[in-house]
């Protein structure tokens, strides 16, 4: 995702490597998730000047398993499909037929 902050002018970011559907951690792992959302605000106190980027020190466990539902919703199939509306996704502009 770096690549993808810095293409649409992210002022500030915060970076963890954690898949991308499941950024604060595992489903029921309460504890973890205060942890990183604990160390994401901290981050982001930091982060006094435009452009800067700070990567927690979180690692995803081995053993956990990534969920994935049997479909992919619509929003991503319509992304799939035509990948310039994330773009303007991120922009606030939202598709009226995605």
């Amino acid at each position: 995702m770096p690549e993808l902050t810095a293409a649409v002018g992210a002022p500030r970011v915060v970076g963890i490597g954690y898949p991308g559907s499941l950024p604060f951690g595992e489903p029921g792992d309460a504890e973890g998730q205060r942890a990183v959302l604990r160390a994401s605000l901290e981050a982001a106190a930091k982060l006094r000047e435009p452009g800067r980027r700070l990567d927690l020190p979180f690692e995803w466990p081995e053993k956990a398993r990534i969920p994935r539902p049997p479909k992919p919703p619509p929003i991503t199939r319509a992304i799939m499909k035509r990948p310039w509306l994330f773009l303007k996704l991120l922009k606030g502009e939202i598709p009226s037929h995605p």
